[in-house]
Parts: C-alpha cells; sequence; structure tokens
C-alpha cells in the first residue's frame, strides 16, 4: 500500500469499528469511492469488507483501486464497547435513542451490530439505565478467515489502554499474523505526552516497515467548525519528527485539512469517521455526492 507523502494526501473513512451494519457500510461506501475516498476502515469482519466491496462495484468502480482497512481494540478501549438498556432502571423517557448517531437503539433494545461505543447514550441517560460491554475479536482466528480472501491492506490496532501487556501481546499478533500495512490508532486520554511517545516508539519499533501512526484527537466526536478538530492536530503534532506516517483522525472535518496546513503540519493522510457519516444523512443520492466530495477534497489536496 504506498502512502502519499507529497501533493495529494491519502483519505480514510471510518465506518465504525464494531459497525457490522451492511446496508450502511455499502451505501457509504458508495457514496464516498466516487467522491474521491482512498481507503476504508471496517469492523475485522469479513462480511464487513465484502460489504464495502459491494458499495463500491455499486459506484461503477473497481473494488481493486480502493484499500480497505481492519481495526481492533483491546479491552478498555471505548471503540470495541457496545451498549446495553438495564431494563430494571430504563425509564423508556427515549433520550439514549435521540442521540445515538448510529441509530442502534429502539427502547430498550440496542442493534448491537450498528453500536459503535460511542457512549453518548450513556451521557445523557439520568436513569444510569445503559451498561457497557466489550465486544473483543480474536485477531490469529480473524486473520485467518481473511487470509481466504487475500485482504486486508492495513491492520490497525487501537491503544486506548492503560493494560501495556495487552497492547503489546495484541501488537505481537497482528504483526505475526498479517501480511500487510500496519497502524496504530492512538486517543491521548490514557498517557501524558511522554509516557506516550515512550509507548509509541515501542510499538512502531516492532514493525519491520514503516508504520502509521492514527493521531486521534477526541473519538467520535467530530462536527462542523474548526473548534472541533484542534485536539487532532495538537496531537499530530507530537509525531512530527518520528519515523513513520501521520494520519490524523478524532474531531476531524473539512477543515481538518486546511488548518493542518496553516500549522505546517507533515500529514500523510487524514481519517474521518462520525463527521463524514452524519454529513451526509437525509441527503438525496446526488446531494450525498456532492456533500462527500467538498469533505474529501478539503482533506486531500495541499493547495
Amino acid at each position: 500500500m504506498q502512502v502519499s507523502t507529497v501533493g495529494i494526501k491519502m483519505f480514510k473513512l471510518v465506518l465504525g469499528l464494531g459497525n457490522n451494519s451492511l446496508q450502511e457500510i455499502e451505501g457509504l461506501c458508495e457514496i464516498y469511492a466516487l467522491a474521491g475516498a482512498n481507503i476504508f476502515d471496517l469492523s475485522p469482519d469479513v462480511n464487513s469488507l465484502l460489504a464495502a466491496q459491494n458499495g463500491v462495484k455499486r459506484a461503477g468502480l473497481d473494488p481493486c483501486d480502493f484499500k480497505y482497512c481492519i481495526s481492533f481494540g483491546v479491552k478498555g478501549d471505548k471503540h470495541i464497547k457496545k451498549a446495553q438498556i438495564n431494563t430494571k432502571k430504563c425509564s423508556a423517557c427515549r433520550n439514549c435513542a435521540e442521540v445515538c448517531p448510529q441509530e442502534a437503539i429502539e427502547v430498550p433494545k440496542v442493534a448491537i451490530e450498528r453500536c459503535i461505543g460511542c457512549l453518548k447514550c450513556a451521557d445523557v441517560c439520568v436513569f444510569e439505565a445503559i451498561d457497557f460491554f466489550d465486544f473483543e475479536t480474536d485477531i490469529v482466528k480473524t486473520a485467518a478467515e481473511f487470509k481466504a480472501i487475500g485482504a486486508p491492506d492495513l491492520v490497525e490496532l487501537h491503544i486506548s489502554s492503560f493494560d501495556k501487556e495487552q497492547i503489546f501481546k495484541a501488537w505481537d499478533e497482528i504483526l505475526a499474523n498479517f501480511d500487510c500495512r500496519k497502524s496504530i490508532c492512538i486517543d491521548r486520554s490514557k498517557y501524558g505526552n511522554i509516557e506516550l511517545l515512550k509507548l509509541v516508539r515501542a510499538l512502531i519499533s516492532k514493525n519491520p516497515e514503516k508504520t502509521i501512526i492514527q493521531a486521534d484527537g477526541v473519538p467520535m466526536s467530530g462536527s462542523k467548525g474548526a473548534l472541533s478538530t484542534l485536539q487532532a492536530l495538537a496531537h499530530a503534532q507530537l509525531y512530527q519528527n518520528l519515523d513513520a506516517h501521520i494520519f490524523i483522525s478524532g474531531g476531524t472535518n473539512e477543515e481538518t485539512g486546511r488548518l493542518a496546513r496553516e500549522f505546517g503540519l507533515r500529514y500523510e493522510g487524514i481519517t474521518i469517521g462520525s463527521y463524514a457519516r452524519s454529513a451526509v444523512k437525509n441527503l438525496s443520492r446526488e446531494e450525498k455526492i456532492k456533500t462527500a466530495k467538498k469533505i474529501v477534497k478539503s482533506a486531500i489536496l495541499v493547495k
């Protein structure tokens, strides 16, 4: 997988780690393939990848012209959490359903295949009726399943956890079982800058190829405007001198590329998830494509 270092950058669309809603994946990949996205970030599930490729085909494009990333999380990472409603505490007020960006909640049930662990439902529940559980995936078993279809092109590990032993175990399993480019997605909430840089250097030193560092600002927080993306840019600044490719993520939107260039940041790609998904909701197909093109163009063009 080639990563651009000059000129046009890479655009990665995040479909949501934990999102196995095949219809949504297919529809979004169709729109963003037409808009110029390069990489689709998916749950580590073969059917999700096939849905992404079907979306590209629906766009009249060749799936082989795009790259596919699958992501893993470790215990304690919000990306692999799934919500469930405690019916004994629930008042059926539906506040949780109204804020769910995935429309995964129909009180008192949660559509697990759509939940992405954003925790927004718990934030608004005054009755504390939302519980969470970790939806972990066996890396070795998943690698064997993907080998049968000759994919993916990129494997990413989310390292938002205090358990370093678990992080390194998962990273070693990824390095041993996947023959493709590797990425680490970093949420800064668990570590200070010095400790985080030490951890990142240790992880990338184990990878014989140049690692992609996806610097998350505030995961799953993307909204319109410059303020949303500032933490992502500040986080990416930490890795400017490392021998790694840098992707900017977490709170990203159509302002991210412009601000990164204005601040003189080195970056090889921009990852947009929640903002990119929400921006094309409830639009006609023509308007979806137009909106998606604007988001992609702003992210990947140097000028």
